[in-house]
């Protein structure tokens, strides 16, 4: 039987001090200036235009929210810990200007997105969605997602991609179980759920990732390989590829959605 994870055992473990550290001003606006060189990131703003609303379920530490209302954008980004909202919003009062107009930080569950009671031209999540291992689950939250997203409104989902295995073995020591997607799975799951899927790429590594690189070398040949990820013919980038994206557009009718 496939074990079900819910996202209060996603709690437990970023609570437990497993998979984020601790918020730190100065290494966050390292990351936050760094957000630029991360692909998916950079195809993320390729679907965010001016004066729209943008929800990231399940933000962890919010650098691609934090980013996007950095540059004028409104953002609402929920998470299920109180703890990491506190902390995040702590950093948005810190941090000031733009980010803090622009940035609203709250506890929230996915599972329970219509209780927003709002609606949204973009909903993304990168780094969530794999850790619901049951099929069923995950097909609640694109239910979720659909009800909050404006009619042709876009679903962004950023995934890691399991098949790389140095990848896999950071993420096997640092993160609990999650359910291993390719882009062609992840996109047959969006499909199914009714969303028409636009594109689905990958990218090398988010600039978190030099969080958990103690060798100044290595950070400069991480950043060098980001630099040049995107020129790389597609199968290379498969195997090298930390993370996988699908971006989809809703075609599920809205008032549908709200009367099931």
């Amino acid at each position: 039987m496939m074990q079900r994870t819910t996202s209060q055992d996603w709690v437990k473990t970023i609570e437990g001090g497993k998979g984020y550290s601790a918020v730190e001003t100065g290494m966050f606006r390292r990351l936050l200036d760094r957000m630029p060189t991360y692909a998916i990131f950079r195809m993320l703003t390729k679907y965010v235009q001016k004066g729209q609303y943008v929800l990231e379920a399940g933000c962890g530490y919010g650098l691609s929210s934090f980013a996007l209302a950095e540059s004028g954008t409104d953002v609402t980004a929920i998470d299920i810990s109180e703890k990491l909202v506190k902390d995040l919003n702590m950093l948005k009062e810190t941090l000031g200007g733009s980010i803090k107009e622009h940035l609203t930080v709250r506890v929230g569950d996915i599972f329970r997105l219509k209780e927003l009671m709002q609606t949204f031209d973009v909903v993304f999540s990168d780094g969530t969605y794999e850790h619901f291992l049951n099929a069923d689950d995950r097909k609640n939250i694109l239910d979720q997602t659909h009800s909050v997203l404006k009619n042709g409104g876009i679903c962004f989902i950023a995934v890691p991609n399991l098949k790389n295995p140095f990848f896999s073995s950071v993420v096997d020591a640092k993160m609990p179980a999650m359910h291993p997607f390719t882009v062609k799975n992840l996109a047959k799951e969006m499909k199914e759920s009714g969303f028409d899927v636009l594109e689905t790429g990958y990218s090398f590594v988010n600039p978190g990732f030099e969080q958990w690189v103690k060798s100044q070398w290595m950070i400069s040949v991480i950043r060098v390989a980001n630099s040049v990820f995107g020129f790389l013919p597609r199968p290379v980038q498969k195997m090298m590829a930390a993370h996988l994206y699908c971006v989809a557009r809703s075609s599920r009718s809205m008032s549908l959605l709200r009367e099931q």
